[in-house]
């Protein structure tokens, strides 16, 4: 009499397909994450640099320092301009980053002054 060759029961795979089904359709459509009252002081430090970058293109296309100075210290209060230089610099070496270098070192200097100016910190 042949011996019987063993198959993997075939409900094993049906079971872990459904479970995976299951659990997308609750994760994406039951109970979606929601993000709110996400604010930059909360990001990475990566994307701090990030969101600094878009700040200092912005400042460079509109020149409104004073909506650039209150989207910096909604990313840090008080704002500091070490920090943001450091923050720069780590961006030197970032490859997507290095073409924006001087003109957010550009921008600092000028936020800078604009808080000297002003008196804000």
């Amino acid at each position: 009499m042949p011996a019987k060759r063993k198959q993997a029961p075939l409900y094993l795979l049906t079971g872990l397909i459904i479970g995976v089904a299951i659990g997308l359709l609750i994760g994406y459509r039951i109970f979606p994450v929601q993000f709110f009252d996400i604010t930059p002081v909360s990001l990475h430090e990566d994307f701090q640099q990030d969101y600094l970058t878009a700040v200092g293109l912005a400042y460079n296309s509109d020149k409104d320092m004073g909506r650039a100075y209150s989207r910096i210290s909604q990313m840090m209060s008080p704002i500091s301009i070490d920090k943001l230089r450091a923050m720069n610099l780590k961006m030197e070496d970032n490859a997507d980053n290095r073409p924006y270098f001087e003109q957010i070192r550009s921008f600092i200097n000028e936020l800078q002054a604009y808080m000297n100016n002003t008196g804000k910190r």
